[in-house]
């Protein structure tokens, strides 16, 4: 392409950037408001909305002389023209021409981004829009193109045979900012109004924003941070201060000091208030609505719904739920395998669904909510539920358990298999399943983000997995522990409580430490050991090898499904820490997430629980391989 084209010439940069931004915004809002047209047609407001979109890009895309987008919004909207002035009889099938032509809106709009235009092969799609605005439309007698240039996709068909190209490229951030269908607002568009303006949402005032690069965010944060690392300096100081003052209280100085100290004080709480809020603010700017992510998926059902030839309905509750930004990236791939995995093995087939005596129509519920630091987001559905029997059966059957292993499973530790590597009830492999990957992705993405699931299940009624993630992870509230002579810190959404170790707790169970917590039999990690830290006081020996004269805890950790006793020295206190990058050198050492200065100006490290678990399960899992080979016994997996 001539480098002579607009979107290289360096004074329309500032044109080319407007346009990619509103028509982001637009395709946000586009997608769910299509899917909402396909069930009502007839909303006049809706079509005029949907209108208003493709004609904003349309004339945009023709100033920038992007010849094939102002095409295809052109035909679009002739579309939409039509169906707005009732001179074509809506059916369903037409969805999925409008679908394409806005995933293919996309594709070239994002060719913009990337400065690299490339023709795309449209000319069926097209013809399928000509073909509607003209009246002569017929279901399954098109082929669609893909706009990434797989296999075309019949329209009308039995299955939507383009169904994974939507949830595949959501891996690659091509709907990274896709909203819930209810984000399709009609903006303020003064080329589009139509009279009178006062129904509706559409006479709504724009709100009142700027936009500012997340770099800015980022530097503010990290500004906010060593604000709130001297602020526990200051306040440790004081504290220190009033102490020597309280020790000399009989000197002369005395009454002079303690109005000093009275008035430092006063000072320190004012400036511990406003960083609190300052803190608090910068936290809120990064702070962006769960259904970014919501958004994508009433399509990603839609079209897996027609795959497997099922009748599925989704429902969406709390999409306003906010988080921070860098983790609202990284939830979209476990939740799309969650919600693939809800379709494709939970919901049945319609004529199942009848014999059981349910509702032919199955439902996918889809909910997020706020809980204290967290983020709590729900994924139910109404189908077959787990068999944690059938489970177990498998695990025996691709050797991850022993029959005796599989036996002392209970119910809630067998849902926990399909996190396995690997495991997979299906047997037939398909484009969306049975390879036994998706789950393991799951599970591995929360752990770096220090989530949890759990999993609730009856057989015949339906599966709930609930996902716990903290909203921020750049200020953390942490446990602060002793192992030896050093100092630690703990993620405090990682801890599910602390308790003090009584002679006899830790027992030996296969070689391994454990103890038994209410009605649970958990892994015994000595923080010492895993980290190599030296008792100060036992001639070289590991810490937390106490013996009866000598106090220990365990903290009882939780990080996606993996449960551990972190067994210490002592518990110090709880505080707020800001985490610091190792940097390169230091980065890779495991289960250390980074590092961060007390109030003392102690350098200690912050822990990555998940990590450390990880590691030591490995660890285990070749200890127990290695102890099999020489004994010639095969080994199963580790629980």
């Amino acid at each position: 392409m001539s480098e002579q084209h607009p979107i290289h010439d360096d004074g329309m940069q500032e044109i080319v950037e407007s346009f990619v931004v509103e028509a982001t915004e637009i395709y946000d809002g586009l997608e769910g408001d299509l899917l909402q047209l396909e069930k009502t047609p007839k909303d006049e407001e809706l079509v005029d909305s949907v209108f208003r979109d493709v004609h904003t890009v349309k004339g945009t895309a023709g100033f920038l002389d992007l010849e094939q987008l102002s095409t295809l919004a052109h035909r679009f909207e002739e579309v939409l023209d039509a169906m707005r002035e009732q001179e074509v009889d809506f059916e369903p099938a037409m969805t999925d021409v409008m679908l394409c032509a806005f995933d293919h809106m996309k594709v070239l709009t994002q060719q913009v981004i990337d400065r690299d235009l490339e023709p795309l092969e449209m000319e069926p799609l097209l013809d399928a829009l000509e073909a509607i605005n003209e009246g002569t439309f017929e279901a399954g007698a098109v082929s669609l193109p893909d706009p990434d240039g797989g296999a075309p996709e019949e329209v009308g068909g039995d299955a939507a045979g383009g169904a994974d190209e939507p949830t595949d490229a959501d891996g690659t951030g091509d709907t990274e900012g896709a909203a819930s269908p209810d984000a399709g607002e009609p903006s303020d568009d003064t080329s589009s109004t139509d009279g009178d303006g006062g129904d509706g949402d559409s006479g709504r005032k724009a709100p009142d924003t700027i936009r500012v690069e997340v770099s800015r965010l980022n530097q503010l944060m990290d500004l906010v941070g060593e604000l709130v690392l001297g602020r526990n300096r200051l306040l440790q100081l004081i504290t220190e201060a009033r102490t020597e003052h309280d020790a000399r209280a009989d000197t002369d100085e005395s009454l002079r000091l303690d109005s000093l100290l009275g008035e430092l004080e006063e000072a320190s709480d004012k400036v511990d208030y406003t960083t609190t809020e300052l803190q608090s603010a910068i936290m809120q700017t990064r702070m962006v609505e769960v259904g970014q992510v919501f958004g994508k998926f009433p399509r990603v059902v839609r079209d897996l719904a027609r795959e497997f030839d099922k009748q599925i309905d989704l429902t969406v509750e709390g999409e306003d739920t906010e988080l921070d930004k860098s983790l609202v990236e990284e939830i979209g791939d476990p939740l799309l395998h969650l919600v693939r995995n809800a379709a494709d093995h939970g919901i049945e087939p319609p004529e199942e669904r009848k014999e059981k005596g349910k509702d032919p129509r199955g439902e996918i519920h889809l909910s997020a909510s706020h809980a204290g630091n967290h983020i709590i987001i729900e994924i139910a559905d109404d189908g077959a539920g787990l068999d944690p029997d059938a489970l177990r059966r498998k695990a025996i059957e691709k050797d991850v358990l022993t029959e005796d292993e599989a036996t002392d499973l209970s119910d809630s530790e067998a849902y926990q298999l399909i996190f396995r590597p690997g495991f997979s009830t299906t047997e037939e492999v398909g484009q969306v399943s049975g390879r036994g990957v998706g789950m393991d992705v799951v599970k591995t993405n929360l752990a770096e983000l220090n989530g949890t699931i759990d999993i609730d299940s009856t057989p015949g009624e339906g599966t709930r997995f609930t996902l716990k993630l903290p909203l921020t992870l750049a200020i953390l509230q942490s446990m602060l522990v002793r192992s030896g002579a050093e100092t630690f810190a703990i993620p405090l959404y990682a801890v599910s409580e602390a308790v003090r170790l009584e002679p006899g707790m830790i027992e030996t169970i296969q070689e391994g430490e454990v103890i038994e917590h209410r009605d649970q039999v958990i892994p015994v990690m000595r923080l010492g050991e895993v980290l190599d830290v030296q008792s100060p006081d036992a001639g070289g020996q590991r810490a937390d090898r106490f013996t009866e004269e000598q106090d220990a805890y365990a903290v009882v950790v939780n990080v996606a499904h993996r449960r551990a006793a972190l067994v210490v020295d002592e518990l110090i206190s709880q505080e707020e820490v800001v985490i610091k990058s190792l940097g390169d050198y230091l980065k890779s050492v495991p289960g250390i997430a980074g590092s961060t200065i007390l109030g003392d100006g102690q350098v200690i490290m912050v822990l990555d629980i998940g990590e450390m678990i990880q590691h030591e399960e490995f660890a285990a899992e070749e200890e127990g391989a290695e102890a099999a080979d020489a004994d010639g016994v095969p080994a199963a997996s580790s629980k």
